[in-house]
C-alpha cells in the first residue's frame, strides 16, 4: 500500500515538474502545488500511517484521483 501512494504522489508530481513546456505556458508551478497540497498532506498521513489506517489510505487515493481528473485551475499550464 506504501508504494501505491508513493507512486501516486510521483506520478502526479512528475507531471508538474517534468514538464519543459510548463514554463514557455506560463506555469505557475508554486500555485499548482499550493493547489495540491491537501491530496499531497492526506497522502502523507496515509503514508506516516504505513498502510495501518485504511480511511487514510481511502482518502489519499481519493484526492489525488479527483486531482488527476480534474485538475485545479492553477495547474491548468503546468498539465
Amino acid at each position: 500500500m506504501k508504494l501505491t501512494i508513493v507512486a501516486v504522489l510521483a506520478a502526479a508530481a512528475c507531471t508538474v515538474t517534468a514538464n519543459p513546456a510548463a514554463v514557455k505556458r506560463g506555469c505557475d508551478i508554486l500555485g499548482c502545488i499550493e493547489a495540491l497540497a491537501p491530496a499531497i498532506v492526506s497522502c502523507a498521513a496515509a503514508l506516516a500511517e504505513e498502510g495501518e489506517n485504511i480511511l487514510e489510505d481511502i482518502e489519499c487515493f481519493n484526492d489525488a484521483a479527483d486531482d488527476i481528473s480534474d485538475p485545479p485551475s492553477a495547474c491548468s499550464g503546468c498539465l
